[in-house]
């Protein structure tokens, strides 16, 4: 997307932020770092809103893919039969939003998330038999793993909506994936960042200044509007027409 900021544009960015047109004393290694702490950090906060940015999908059936650097089989979670109650999750893995069936004619089995130590999902765990899929109850522990219960006699593939960890950006063609405008909170953290390594006071404005920024930004409105709203007059409030 042309609006998507690369890594180059907002380390001279910063640049200019902290008069320092030409590398002199940060470095963009230095930069690149506070460029990639910013970067999470806004994630944290966007994260808060709940309005599904950064949701990912992939299926088990996607084979071997490249995920942070590191290779990943997504058939790891994969329901197999037998014995088996945990799988493996991505490792870009956040939050789980949803899972779904996509082996043909088990379309309609559910997952219903609970805590993996509730009574119900214990009992589940304690069935020795592998049963034929109806339901299904979901609990995610440690990093990334999914714990499930009951057993199945019937391998399942899955589709999963999860929200994923932003990779750093480590190239200068590297784009930052944010909604827009709030690379420019990035941006104003990661001079932050610049300014207290060198001990300048104004790392305090332009820590506010993304603070600011992102209050601005993601406090407006809400990002999924389907229904119209009706404003009730003062007469219509008195009368109730």
């Amino acid at each position: 997307m042309a609006h998507r900021r690369t890594l180059s544009d907002m380390r001279t960015a910063i640049r200019d932020n902290v008069d320092e047109t030409t590398a002199s004393f940060w470095t963009n290694a230095q930069l690149n770092r506070y460029i990639n702490r910013a970067k999470d950090r806004v994630w944290v906060e966007v994260r808060k809103l709940k309005a599904d940015y950064f949701v990912a999908n992939r299926a088990s059936t996607d084979g071997t893919v490249t995920i942070l650097g590191e290779s990943y089989d997504t058939a790891s979670f994969q329901i197999p039969s037998g014995n088996t109650f945990t799988r493996t999750l991505p490792h870009d893995f956040a939050e789980m939003k949803r899972i779904e069936v996509i082996t043909t004619d088990y379309e309609d089995v559910q997952f219903y998330h609970e805590d993996y130590t509730s009574p119900r999902f214990r009992s589940l765990r304690a069935i020795t038999d592998d049963l034929s899929p109806d339901a299904f109850l979901f609990d995610i522990v440690a990093e990334r793993t999914l714990v499930y219960a009951p057993r199945s006699n019937t391998a399942l593939d899955l589709r999963i909506w999860y929200v994923q960890a932003t990779a750093d950006l480590t190239t200068d063609t590297d784009t930052l994936e944010m909604p827009w405008p709030l690379y420019k909170a990035v941006e104003e953290y990661a001079t932050a960042g610049a300014l207290k390594m060198d001990r300048d006071p104004n790392a305090a404005v332009w820590e506010a200044s993304g603070n600011a920024t992102i209050a601005n930004t993601i406090g407006g409105h809400a990002r999924q509007t389907q229904d119209p709203e009706f404003v009730e007059s003062y007469l219509e409030h008195l009368t109730g027409y």
